[in-house]
C-alpha cells in the first residue's frame, strides 16, 4: 500500500441562511418553550377535569384526546428542553 501522507484538510461548510443564528430566535424559543408547556397543563387540566369532576370512563374520547395531546406537547417540550445546540 502506498502512503499518501495527511488527509486533505476539509473547510467548514458555510451555513446557509436560514441556518444562522437570528437575533429574535432566543425569544422566539423561548416563547415557543412557554406555550407548549401551557397547552401541556391546559389539556391535563382538561383530561383531568373530565375524569375526575364529570366522572367521564378513562378511556372516552372526552378523557383520553386531551390527555394524549397532553403528553405530545409535553414530550416536544421535553424534547426542545433537551435539544443541543
Amino acid at each position: 500500500m502506498t502512503d499518501s501522507g495527511t488527509p486533505p484538510v476539509i473547510p467548514p461548510r458555510k451555513k446557509l441562511s436560514f441556518e444562522q443564528e437570528q437575533p429574535r430566535g432566543a425569544a422566539l424559543q423561548q416563547g415557543t418553550l412557554f406555550l407548549y408547556g401551557v397547552i401541556a397543563i391546559a389539556l391535563g387540566g382538561v383530561a383531568f377535569y373530565m375524569a375526575v369532576i364529570d366522572h367521564r370512563p378513562l378511556l372516552s374520547g372526552y378523557v383520553i384526546a386531551p390527555a394524549i395531546g397532553a403528553a405530545w406537547f409535553a414530550l416536544r417540550l421535553f424534547m426542545m428542553l433537551n435539544s443541543r445546540k
